[in-house]
């Protein structure tokens, strides 16, 4: 969870003051010790912490980098830290939502467990996968997923 922290503010810093001052900014994060000074003063304040997450979360390369890291990831999803953390702040968790239904190999993931666990027909998750391609949402189908085409057809009738 620190990594993660740091990895952040490390980004947000970045981000928020390379248009303005990048010359300036650079400089400053290349010494070590100002470095881990602004780290420090982020992660110490609450309000700029819940700022700075919430950044991440809608930065589409922050979020790619955080779940390219299984340790990072791993280590967010034990132990009910993501709910704990999505519970005590609504907004970070309607932006996470926002950014994994951008993802279609996230959310192709997330309708298989759903489906695995009974909470939606196989005829479902086709339509559902069916209208993720419709839309050209791209999904990584060699992931042990259904292929989206299979039984559409027989969900489509049903509605």
């Amino acid at each position: 969870m620190k990594k993660l922290m740091i990895f952040s503010l490390f980004s947000v810093i970045l981000f928020t003051t390379s248009c303005a001052q990048q010359a300036d900014v650079n400089a400053m994060l290349k010494n070590a010790e100002t470095k881990d000074k602004v780290f420090s003063a982020i992660m110490d304040n609450h309000e700029l912490m819940t700022e700075f997450m919430n950044k991440m979360m809608t930065n589409e390369h922050a979020m790619m980098m955080m779940q390219g890291n299984k340790g990072m990831m791993g280590m967010m999803m034990q132990g009910g830290n993501m709910m704990q953390m999505m519970q005590g702040n609504p907004e970070l968790m309607q932006n996470m939502m926002n950014s994994m239904m951008k993802n279609g190999n996230m959310m192709a993931q997330m309708m298989q467990m759903m489906n695995q666990k009974g909470m939606i027909s196989d005829e479902c998750l086709q339509s559902g996968m069916q209208r993720m391609k419709d839309q050209g949402m791209p999904m990584n189908m060699n992931m042990g997923m259904m292929k989206p085409d299979e039984g559409v057809e027989s969900h489509e009738s049903q509605h």
